[in-house]
């Protein structure tokens, strides 16, 4: 995982005029090793050599990218790296985020959201982190029973009466 945020950095450090490029080519790889696990399977396959590995990424990305995303792929595939292609796109994608102020934030909820509510929850996201770029998503999860699990990038604020219950279970059984 290390090599493959280097290779991040250095991507983003090079592509500085063409990042919003770079930015959708490492999108459109994201997406293609989340739609086609099989993918990520063959190039990290040692019986595989890196030339088909290469041919293969070729085929699946070739024309689809810009010429900075090529040269990383072919460099990736003379040095048989390849296998972290999928791991530098999600590096580049956070660097890409934390340089345009972007957050993420995902709420949990026992029922899907109204859209007054996610304008006050949006409202004190921007509030408590200071940015006014933010993608929130609403997942539902009925096993929560009420209340919410909020996710901003790496922080977790759980004020979901499961988890209420369930930290009440661990001091009764402490």
């Amino acid at each position: 995982m290390k090599a493959a945020k280097r290779y991040a950095k250095a991507l983003f450090e090079w592509s500085d005029n063409q990042l919003d490029t770079v930015q959708k080519d490492m999108e459109l790889i994201k997406n293609t090793f989340e739609s086609y696990p099989e993918l990520g399977k063959a190039l990290t396959n040692p019986t595989v050599p890196a030339s088909k590995k290469l041919a293969v990424v070729d085929q699946v990305f070739g024309h689809k990218v810009s010429d900075k995303t090529r040269k990383l792929i072919q460099l990736l595939g003379q040095k048989d790296r390849l296998s972290l292609l999928k791991n530098i796109a999600h590096s580049f994608d956070k660097l890409y985020k934390k340089h345009k102020g972007l957050k993420e934030a995902k709420v949990i909820s026992a029922v899907p959201l109204n859209e007054a509510l996610k304008n006050e929850i949006l409202s004190k996201i921007k509030t408590l982190t200071g940015s006014h770029q933010i993608n929130l998503t609403n997942e539902v999860d009925p096993n929560l029973i009420g209340g919410f699990i909020l996710n901003i990038d790496d922080l977790r604020y759980d004020a979901s009466i499961a988890g209420k219950l369930a930290k009440i279970k661990s001091k009764l059984e402490a």
